[in-house]
């Protein structure tokens, strides 16, 4: 199965979307969306507030901006050489790992914050070694802002952005300040579109209430505890073999990205536990896809990984199908 993946042709694209749509159709056969509570993201109730006539055309939006980020995540590995080219690896984990739980097949705020997270990874990435890196920093301000006002928890990126800077060997002030000017603008240009037409008093509401009560939980049923610990491990495994190998073999440049990546994971598993509910803070599930689809990229040998793979897969469908039969684990 791995084998057929590590290539990248129509065939294996229409895999990947088919395979997303079965993943997701749950959410179209009970028509449910994931709608706002009164304190949700102001981009997020945006949205929803346009097409909440339609929890069908809510599901459709999501997943077409899930197929976005699926095909997205794969180019991001591949144009900065952390897998072989050509092939659908990073496509294939990230359905895989971003669909494992039913709480992950409908419209919730971290689904559309994701591409912009992921754009602004990408834009760390291609600044080392670039001669004239600050139009690529101020970018990287505006995305995480755009991502913030998707998904709360995005806020604490830009502390990502700023340690990154200083892993890629950006110290001086002035880069450090760039993007935070991005992000301060972006924040501020959509304040004040609030104050003109909007309600203010709401908005600094929304973010004082989550802020205000931001606390840590461990709320998992069966069933997901399995799959993060499974994934946990596939982690630790995809790290070790990726920094032992992979890093020694490609040089500085793929050291410093894997870096950022690695400091990106330490706040995708701290922001994974902050509020309810927790399988929508799935950056940690990005992430974990990120480092196994590298491992499964290099390895030659693939039977037991197609084995483990392949168990990891029945187990996501029957997490996302046994809940329409009424069986919870």
């Amino acid at each position: 199965m791995l084998n057929f993946f590590k290539h990248s042709y129509i065939s294996q694209q229409v895999a990947v979307v088919l395979m997303a749509l079965v993943l997701w159709m749950p959410a179209f056969i009970t028509k449910s969306a994931f709608i706002p509570g009164e304190h949700t993201t102001p981009l997020y109730n945006i949205i929803i507030s346009i097409f909440d006539f339609s929890p069908l055309l809510l599901n459709i939006i999501a997943l077409v901006v899930f197929l976005f980020s699926v095909f997205f995540f794969n180019s991001v590995l591949s144009a900065n050489r952390l897998v072989q080219k050509n092939n659908t690896i990073g496509a294939f984990v990230f359905v895989l790992m971003m669909c494992s739980s039913p709480e992950l097949h409908s419209c919730y705020p971290f689904l559309f914050a994701c591409p912009f997270i992921l754009m602004a990874m990408h834009t760390l990435f291609l600044i080392y070694q670039t001669e004239n890196p600050e139009n690529y920093m101020m970018n990287i301000g505006y995305f995480i802002a755009i991502a913030s006002l998707f998904y709360y928890p995005s806020v604490f990126l830009m502390l990502w952005v700023i340690l990154s800077l200083l892993i890629l060997g950006f110290r001086e002030i002035r880069y450090l300040l760039i993007p935070i000017t991005g992000f301060l603008l972006i924040n501020a240009l959509f304040v004040g579109i609030v104050f003109l037409f909007g309600d203010i008093n709401m908005l600094i509401d929304s973010y004082s209430h989550y802020f205000r009560n931001v606390n840590f939980h461990y709320d998992l049923n069966y069933i997901n505890r399995i799959l993060l610990i499974i994934f946990s491990i596939l982690f630790l495994i995809s790290l070790l073999r990726t920094f032992s190998n992979k890093a020694s073999d490609k040089g500085n440049n793929i050291r410093k990205r894997l870096g950022v990546a690695m400091l990106l994971t330490i706040f995708a598993i701290i922001m994974f536990f902050m509020n309810q509910p927790l399988m929508n803070n799935s950056l940690i599930f990005m992430m974990f896809a990120f480092f196994y689809a590298i491992l499964l990229s290099d390895i030659k040998k693939t039977r037991l990984a197609n084995i483990i793979t392949i168990i990891m897969t029945l187990i996501i469908i029957a997490n996302q199908y046994l809940p329409l039969l009424d069986i919870t684990l």
